[in-house]
């Protein structure tokens, strides 16, 4: 039977599983107490939530909403990283911690706004850029054409500085020479 606590503990991860954009699972056996705590603070300081969960009420939760793909992924003991903002800031950092933490610290996959990721495709995930960086270079498209034509009609107007300073000129020597 079902305790009270459980029950609350499912409902949180609904709530979290619907609210997140997304989230990756990972087997973190191996890591020391240090280690968890450091791990923790990465993720703390992305703006993401790392929790570690117990897999049966989170495929339970999964299932319920309708993430039956995820709940597959829950076996052993798992921890999540939740990304509210940023859907690629879970697997960047995820990834940060894959490397420094090798093996003890394996993604196995995720979710990345409403779409499975699998571990296979962790990696391609993991290298998206951030939605500043996407917004930045989305700013670059937009003012390159207007840099470009203020450059060109820079360059004109000093074309037609050049000219206008050799008609001067010319006027001053023709004056010149008429007196």
């Amino acid at each position: 039977m079902a305790t009270q606590a459980k029950i609350d503990e499912v409902a949180l991860l609904k709530g979290k599983f619907e609210e997140a954009v997304s989230l990756v699972l990972a087997d973190y056996r191996g890591l020391t107490a240090n280690e968890m705590v450091e791990l923790r603070r990465r993720f703390r300081g992305a703006g993401l939530e790392y929790r570690v969960v117990k897999d049966t009420l989170a495929r339970i939760a999964a299932r319920e909403v309708g993430l039956d793909e995820l709940a597959g992924l829950f076996a052993g003991p798992i921890a999540v990283a939740l990304g509210y903002d940023d859907p690629a800031a879970p697997f960047k950092v995820s990834e940060a911690c894959r490397r420094a933490y090798q093996p003890r610290y394996e993604p196995r996959g995720g979710l990345f706004e409403g779409a499975i990721v699998l571990q296979e495709e962790f990696a391609r995930y993991a290298t998206l850029p951030s939605r500043e960086e996407l917004l930045s270079m989305l700013a670059g498209l937009f003012v390159a054409p207007v840099r470009g034509l203020a450059v060109v009609l820079q360059a004109k107007l000093r074309e037609l500085a050049v000219v206008l300073g050799e008609v001067r000129k010319q006027m001053e020597q023709e004056k010149e020479e008429d007196r």
